[in-house]
């Protein structure tokens, strides 16, 4: 388990970016739907910009438009690969 705090620790910008590109994206897929409260012609632009991690949330939120909760699920688990996808590319300046 120490590891792992470690491992986050040492990896803020990763963890910072997934957040917010992972996050907005979720607010889109809850927001593409007509009757939503956010619902406008900035979620088009904004799902396009979010597309990789929001397909699958996208599809099922197209067939089951009112149960939100699988698709928080399923944006979570784009934010844990997403996260390590980038703590890949992203290094800090000590790390060799």
């Amino acid at each position: 388990m120490n590891n792992l705090l470690n491992y986050i620790r040492k990896r803020k910008v990763p963890l910072l970016i997934s957040f917010l590109y992972v996050g907005l994206g979720t607010f889109t897929v809850c927001s593409v739907y007509g009757s939503d409260v956010f619902y406008g012609e900035w979620t088009t632009f904004t799902f396009l910009i979010t597309f990789p991690v929001t397909i699958m949330s996208f599809g099922y939120r197209y067939a089951e438009p009112h149960n939100l909760f699988p698709v928080f699920i399923i944006q979570f688990i784009m934010f844990i690969i997403t996260f390590f996808i980038l703590s890949l590319f992203i290094k800090n300046k000590t790390e060799k």
